[in-house]
This record gives C-alpha cells, sequence and structure tokens, in this order.
C-alpha cells in the first residue's frame, strides 16, 4: 500500500472504523479517476462480484463523514463525488450542458476574491467551489 493508501487507512482506524476491503476498492476508484463519478458510475468500475451496490454507497457516505471524498456536483444519474482538495491538486470544473462529460480547470483565480470578500464583508472563506457549464470541444464541432 503506497503512502496515501496508508494515510486513508490511518484517517479511518482514528475514528474507530475498519479498513474493509469494500472501502479500499471503491477509494482505488476515485483515486485512478480524474474526474467525479456518481455511486453507479464508480461501481461499473469495480469488480461488481466482490463489491456490491449497497457497499459502494455506504464505503462513499463513510469517506464524505472523513473528509477524503467530497460531494462535486448533482446530475440526472446522481451526486457526483471526488477525492477532496486535501489529497489532490485544487481545481474547478467545466461541464458540459449536452453530453454532461466533466473537465478539471486547474488553477484558481477565486483568491483575489476571497480577500475582498474578507475586507467587505468581514467574512472569513474557508472553502470555495466553482463550476463552469458550457458546451465541450466535441459537442460544439
Amino acid at each position: 500500500m503506497d503512502e496515501q493508501g496508508q494515510i486513508f487507512r490511518q484517517a479511518l482506524l482514528e475514528k474507530g472504523l475498519r479498513w474493509t476491503k469494500p472501502r479500499q476498492n471503491v477509494l482505488d476508484v476515485f483515486r485512478r479517476e480524474r474526474h467525479p463519478l456518481t455511486i453507479a458510475e464508480a461501481h461499473r468500475r469495480l469488480d461488481k462480484k466482490q463489491t456490491h451496490l449497497a457497499s459502494v454507497y455506504r464505503a462513499v457516505e463513510t469517506l464524505c463523514d472523513l473528509g477524503i471524498l467530497t460531494k462535486v456536483d448533482q446530475v440526472d444519474e446522481g451526486q457526483r463525488y471526488e477525492l477532496s482538495d486535501q489529497y489532490r491538486e485544487h481545481h474547478h470544473h467545466l461541464i458540459c450542458q449536452s453530453c454532461g462529460r466533466v473537465e478539471d480547470f486547474i488553477g484558481c483565480f477565486a483568491r483575489e476574491m476571497e480577500k475582498r470578500i474578507k475586507k467587505l464583508k468581514q467574512f472569513r472563506v474557508i472553502k470555495h467551489d466553482m463550476r463552469f457549464l458550457g458546451i465541450c470541444r466535441g459537442c460544439a464541432s
């Protein structure tokens, strides 16, 4: 198990939770993917004989509670999830309104806005989430 896997395992153990094979399998799926997934999409990437859909739901809920996974957006197929910014580079999403494709946009210009919000509203931003809706290159051509 790599270093990040050990960190995830330790986070579970510290909360008195077991490091089960379904949790490890689900987490491995989200670690491999570079875009958000619904629970059904995550389940399709698993060996369904070894990990039942109900186990995927429970694992995702637990991993969200621990801050390892985060909710991204809601689509017709359900809520999408991905690794939280704590475990990957901060980014935003470009979402195609035609095909539903999600692309990461690395880089953040919201930091200046956070400073203005703090100054003007005396409000300290802890986290922000931005998504851009539009039409992807494939659908536009």
